[in-house]
């Protein structure tokens, strides 16, 4: 039995301060204690943004919403934090998680934001360090995502022939391409197909 069913999770609205950037406190929402970077709400919003969009972050905390790259880049270097992703699977509307002891993002300059992860556990699936193959088609670990880069349709970093971020419309950090994106064609392998994402950081 799923312990999501029917969940109603308690979101407060707080300011944080950001690294480097203590004169201008950010708005978010926090769940029991857990910062919201990214909420996917449906199919409708345009996850297809510039890298400089992805950097500084858009939408709305009460919709669809991307934190920044930079304000997490600068949160995670600070110190440790943990990972939180939770994902709504179509058609049966559970709700499914995977959480990571230690997640850090890398800066702009000398990593492009590249995702590091570890400590997975969960019952949505290890899809961040996804190391199998695609049901038994191409090598394995060409979709694990752990230690890439970030990529959107202006700024290629990933490894694959193709830009990634162009062929899928959203920035993500793929590999060749993902087995897990929460942006652009909004997939968690494991759990199936995505109607509704967040992601969120804690301190350890």
């Amino acid at each position: 039995m799923n312990i999501f069913v029917g969940f109603v999770a308690s979101n407060l609205t707080v300011n944080i301060t950001i690294p480097t950037q203590s004169d201008h406190p950010v708005t978010v929402k926090s769940v029991f204690g857990w910062i919201m970077i990214h909420q996917r709400l449906g199919s409708s919003f345009n996850w297809n943004r510039s890298w400089a969009e992805y950097k500084a972050g858009f939408g709305s905390i009460d919709a669809d919403f991307w934190f920044g790259l930079e304000k997490v880049h600068l949160l995670t270097s600070s110190q440790p934090y943990r990972l939180r992703v939770e994902v709504q699977e179509w058609p049966s509307n559970l709700w499914y998680s995977a959480e990571y002891w230690s997640f850090k993002i890398g800066d702009e300059l000398n990593d492009k934001y590249r995702l590091e992860v570890s400590g997975y556990r969960g019952d949505a699936g290890d899809s961040l360090q996804y190391q199998g193959d695609y049901y038994g088609v191409g090598p394995s670990g060409i979709y694990n995502v752990n230690g890439m880069k970030f990529t959107t349709y202006d700024q290629d970093n990933d490894p694959a022939f193709e830009n990634c971020a162009v062929s899928y419309s959203g920035g993500w950090w793929y590999n060749m391409c993902y087995w897990a994106c929460l942006t652009g064609r909004s997939q968690w392998n494991t759990a199936g197909q995505v109607v509704n994402s967040r992601i969120m950081i804690k301190l350890q």
